[in-house]
């Protein structure tokens, strides 16, 4: 499974804070906006000949959110398995499916547009249907390659659904249960084998993670503002150490990346419990564009570098900076121009979608 590309966090845009009325959670929406621009930071790195690997961490950052999220916005609403999917279903599928449809259209159209893609049929709908199997690489990826870990996000969507149909109090244990379960039986099986290797994968416990963090801020059980700064800096550390060992995270990226994740992600919503969350609107319009950024920056990066490369420029430098200029133009313009508009009609159908 490659490391290179993160999920999209679902949308927050109101959630219960402890002590207080609804409201967004400012770090929670800076943090999946900084994630989103460390996997696009590693791609323009990658095809600018350099290296940025930790970037690819953002992936485990959103599944913490992921799992923060899922539990904030439930535990105070009643709602039931089929609802709590629907609204999973319009926030992620629209944009991914158009996406996937448009990219295999036009790798069919033009057969040079995208020369590494093969949009079988096959490729396609299990693609469309996030059924993870194995594409003419061998990876198991979708046709648009960042899918890979919404295979994850909607498996962790329906685990999550079922455990509705339990009491509140019970939810928590028993996702965390079952994950852990998957994760420990991962060793009786052949990893070869696209369901199972994704559906044991220890990185799947980070999103019971993000469930007992959204736990402890609804409960307002969160430790002081010190304990808050030192989780922050210790995830801090553990990427940097990581990235500077040079080690191979792949067997131990739970510990590697996800840890220090889990970190980051608990250390600011601890600080913004007691009050401390920084305001700035660049970085929450890159929350709100974080999908879209997520999604086709690699497309909009090897369009980008396929026209340097006819121009003839082969600086790295000028390869970094025009492909990290892409990925971010290409999400911006697909987050005004395709994302918001569709969101935006979704909610007023459903107006009591979060």
């Amino acid at each position: 499974m490659s490391t290179a590309t993160p999920h999209a966090a679902p949308s927050l845009t109101s959630v219960a804070r402890p002590g207080a009325a609804r409201g967004e959670v400012r770090s929670i929406q800076y943090l999946r906006g900084l994630a989103a621009f460390g996997v696009l930071v590693f791609h323009a790195a990658e095809r600018a000949g350099g290296a940025f690997g930790v970037g690819a961490a953002g992936v485990d950052i959103f599944f913490v959110i992921s799992g923060f999220i899922m539990w904030v916005v439930t535990c105070e609403r009643p709602q039931s398995p089929a609802r709590f999917l629907v609204r999973r279903a319009q926030r992620i599928l629209p944009l991914y499916w158009l996406t996937t449809l448009a990219v295999a259209a036009a790798a069919l159209a033009i057969p040079g547009a995208f020369p590494a893609m093969q949009p079988t049929l096959a490729h396609v709908l299990q693609s469309l249907l996030f059924i993870p199997h194995h594409d003419s690489a061998g990876l198991i990826a979708p046709l648009i390659v960042p899918g890979w870990t919404l295979n994850y996000e909607m498996f962790f969507y329906l685990l999550f659904a079922l455990a509705l149909l339990a009491s509140v109090p019970l939810r928590v244990g028993l996702v965390t249960i079952a994950l852990v379960a998957l994760v420990a039986v991962r060793p009786l099986g052949d990893v070869r084998e696209p369901l199972w290797a994704t559906y044991t994968d220890p990185i799947l416990l980070e999103f019971a993670a993000g469930l007992w963090l959204g736990r402890a801020w609804t409960r307002a059980s969160l430790p002081g503002p010190r304990a808050g700064w030192t989780m922050v800096g210790l995830g801090l550390a553990g990427f940097v150490a990581t990235a500077l060992s040079g080690v191979d995270v792949s067997a131990w990226r739970l510990v590697l990346w996800g840890a220090p994740a889990f970190l980051i992600v608990a250390g600011a919503v601890t600080l913004e419990s007691h009050g401390i969350a920084p305001r700035g609107r660049a970085l929450h319009a890159l929350g709100d564009a974080s999908y879209s950024v997520y999604l086709v920056h690699g497309l909009a990066i090897s369009a980008a570098v396929r026209g340097l490369a006819a121009m003839g420029v082969q600086s790295g430098p000028v390869l970094f900076a025009v492909a990290l200029l892409a990925g971010l133009a290409g999400g911006f313009a697909t987050y005004a121009l395709v994302e918001r508009p569709i969101t935006r009609r979704l909610s007023r159908r459903s107006p009591a979608s979060k």
